[in-house]
């Protein structure tokens, strides 16, 4: 994909797939998905990845005008049964089969307004899932080695440079990779710690191997720097 100059990306406007009710919105989303792209194309060349960067939905992106929609498609692309139920309430963008769905800006801000009302939600949305796909590249496509959730979300998370505010306190290790609500900003927090005080290559590396957590957890509270 081409990224320049901020102008719509051809290979963006063209793969995408819209109902008729959102085609007059084409470039919007072009634009959207050209910015998430550029967004993991420039985190990636910062941290020495960009061999691994790739255009990961080559196939397509479609967008959706609800969350239902959504989920029905995704269960589609991997035959799921059909009476399964959504996941998680704030579904609303995933990366799958080598193609990008996500639903539209407005949904987004309605089943995720914690994530979803912020500044450039959008765009940033779309280069969560991009991120993912990065990292199952770096680590050679095996997703037992993306390491724990708070591990591969929070780096999902620093990569699409979402969420950027610190936390108003210092939580616990524990607090920090707990799941729940507002997990996603513990995590991204839990990660950029431990990124000033090593690599992130660092951190990717070991994620797959026995006792990362453990490591982890000692190199945090040890408070080495680089």
């Amino acid at each position: 994909m081409v990224i320049s100059d901020g102008h719509i990306a051809r290979e963006a406007f063209t793969l995408l797939r819209l109902s008729p009710l959102l085609e007059p919105r084409r470039d919007e989303f072009a634009e959207a998905v050209s910015a998430a792209y550029a967004t993991i194309e420039g985190f990636a060349a910062a941290h020495g990845w960009t061999h691994r960067m790739g255009v990961f939905f080559d196939r397509g992106v479609e967008v959706f005008e609800s969350q239902a929609a959504l989920w029905e498609r995704i269960k589609t692309l991997h035959s799921l049964p059909r009476d399964l139920p959504v996941p998680t309430p704030g579904l609303a963008a995933a990366l799958e089969c080598r193609i990008l769905v996500a639903v539209t800006p407005e949904e987004y801000a309605s089943v995720a307004p914690e994530y979803g009302s912020t500044p450039d939600a959008y765009p940033r949305l779309l280069a969560h899932e991009i991120a993912h796909r990065l990292h199952i590249a770096i680590v050679g496509g095996d997703e037992d080695a993306m390491g724990p959730e708070w591990l591969y979300e929070g780096f999902a998370v620093v990569a699409s440079g979402d969420l950027l505010e610190p936390p108003r306190c210092e939580p616990t290790w524990e607090a920090l990779s707990a799941g729940g609500r507002g997990a996603y900003r513990r995590y991204a927090a839990l990660v950029r710690r431990l990124m000033s005080l090593a690599p992130l290559s660092e951190l990717v590396e070991r994620a797959g191997r026995p006792g990362f957590e453990d490591w982890a957890r000692g190199f945090l509270t040890s408070g080495r720097s680089r």
